[in-house]
């Protein structure tokens, strides 16, 4: 049960010097317990503190009772995901890397520094310049102290992964000011719940719920950066001392006291400010000038979602996702092997054991097909190569979501299937590990909320009075792509072969269901004959 201080404190002090935790504070008038810090000692009998307190002002917390819901909250009035999807957000490669760091956490590279601090570098633009990582001690103090190499080896097996969608939402709040740099923004706990879903979550005290919400935060607020950036076309090159990603200003407590004079916590809010790094990376004045970049996406909310839903059962598929959401701003079609999936979701060390330990591969690899369906169900389809990532090494998963719903077509599809060399209910080739390997995508299909980071719409240009509303040539209906198929004796899995597509993908065109990119239409002209 959390202690709190009464009325009566006398502000001796006896009791903060003995708190393990740092959990009392001074205030105005007297002594205070922070709730989320308190671990009300629970290997001993009696707390220290409360032995020591002279007066008898400390005291065990009676739960509150009802709801927590009080005039002296701040009113949680949303700043981001106002049309209830997506919010532009900050992509730079600091961001990402921050990010990385976030996710894969003891999976880097981390070394001891000359200082005998933990650090981690990474290398730009072929290695003409550099981006340093290392982690604060607090990131509520106003000098930050990087963590020696121990201490911060202990701080990263602590990390939690949901610490990166804090840092996903602090850089969606950054792009609401044109000098973020210069410019805090204050969150609440109830606008937090409301991005990440936790507001649905029953199995939570609201006390459990901000400490949570706090420890995210600070483990975002931890990372700390030093840069020196190569120059790029027109922008000079610059080199940023060590500074913290994201500036902790500060943290509001908000109590309310029930009738025994017990204080509840009821609320929380954050004063946060981007680093030095948005001045070069999230300035739009500059960028007009072309002396700076202005480097951003659009974040899903329902990335957020799903992180936080599916962070323990799939946490390699939690790690991709949050990795390809800044890959994959740029366009959906990124080549990407499958070696370097494998290093990102479960580390070099994992991955150097599944290569060199006997039957360690196949764990992983079941783990790995597992976490892409996760993936896939999610609404990110891989597009398998059809060169090095054949159908007999293809998840099983995969090729079932290939049979046709329709009754006819699943008919023809099984007797198709019948006659191969390789069936589908077949076992998979012994070397399949080895080729998976050396196996590559072509990139992912990107659900709808996706596509908006990727397809910005074009103003319409309005037609002349001369101009004319006859169809275009290159126009093609969904009828039309079917019609040409059967036409040819076709099946919808040998034209996605024929393409590199998925079968699902010509499923989805002949429905209607999605537009075909001016490139697809002209590939599906060649192979259909319809130029």
């Amino acid at each position: 049960m959390v202690y709190t201080v009464k009325e009566g404190c006398i502000t001796c002090g006896d009791c903060r010097d003995l708190c393990p935790t740092g959990a009392i504070k001074p205030g105005e008038d007297a002594f205070w317990i922070d709730p989320t810090l308190c671990d009300r000692c629970d290997d001993i009998e009696t707390p220290p503190c409360a032995n020591a307190c002279p007066v008898g002002s400390l005291a065990p917390l009676q739960p509150k009772k009802g709801r927590n819901k009080s005039t002296l909250l701040p009113a949680a009035i949303p700043t981001i995901f106002l049309n209830g999807k997506t919010t532009p957000f900050a992509s730079s490669m600091v961001v990402w890397e921050a990010c990385n760091i976030l996710a894969q956490r003891q999976s880097l590279p981390w070394r001891m520094d000359g200082e005998q601090r933990l650090c981690y570098e990474r290398s730009i633009h072929r290695g003409q310049g550099t981006m340093r990582f290392r982690l604060a001690t607090n990131p509520e103090a106003t000098h930050l102290l990087p963590m020696t190499y121990e201490l911060g080896t202990a701080a990263l097996a602590q990390f939690d992964l949901r610490a990166a969608c804090l840092h996903l939402i602090f850089a969606a709040c950054a792009t609401n000011h044109d000098r973020p740099w210069e410019e805090p923004f204050v969150l609440n706990d109830q606008q937090i719940e409301q991005y990440l879903g936790l507001n649905r979550r029953k199995d939570l005290t609201k006390l459990e719920k901000l400490t949570l919400i706090k420890e995210l935060i600070h483990q975002a607020c931890q990372i700390l950066v030093s840069l020196d950036w190569p120059r790029q076309g027109k922008v000079q090159g610059f080199c940023l001392t060590e500074h913290p990603v994201w500036h902790l200003l500060d943290t509001q407590y908000y109590f309310e006291a029930d009738a025994g004079g017990g204080r509840h916590l009821i609320g929380l809010s954050f004063t946060v400010q981007p680093g030095l790094w948005a001045q070069h990376f999230l300035n739009r004045q500059d960028y007009r000038k072309q002396t700076a970049f202005y480097q951003y996406g659009t974040l899903p909310q329902s990335l957020l979602m799903e992180v936080m839903g599916s962070w323990q059962q799939h946490e390699g598929a939690m790690r991709l996702l949050l990795w390809l959401v800044f890959k994959l701003r740029l366009g959906s079609d990124h080549r990407m092997t499958v070696r370097t999936l494998l290093r990102l979701a479960y580390g070099d060390a994992r991955l150097t054991e599944a290569t060199t330990v006997r039957g360690a591969h196949k764990r992983l690899l079941k783990i790995f097909e597992n976490d892409l369906e996760a993936i896939h169900r999610y609404g990110l389809q891989p597009q398998f190569d059809p060169e090095t990532y054949g159908p007999d090494i293809q998840p099983l998963w995969a090729r079932v979501a290939e049979i046709p719903d329709d009754a006819d077509a699943a008919l023809a599809f099984w007797t198709d299937d019948a006659n191969r060399d390789r069936s589908l209910t077949d076992r998979a080739p012994r070397d399949k590990w080895q080729r998976l390997l050396n196996a590559r995508l072509l990139g992912f299909e990107l659900p709808e909320d996706w596509q908006q980071s990727v397809r910005k719409p074009r103003p319409q240009r309005r037609r002349s009075a001369k101009s004319t509303t006859q169809p275009t040539a290159n126009t093609l209906s969904s009828d039309t792509i079917k019609a040409a198929r059967q036409q040819l004796n076709l099946s919808q899995r040998a034209l996605a072969q024929r393409l590199g597509k998925s079968q699902s993908w010509i499923r989805d065109v002949e429905n209607g269901r999605f537009n075909i990119s001016a490139s697809d239409r002209t590939l599906l002209q060649d192979v259909l004959g319809l130029g």
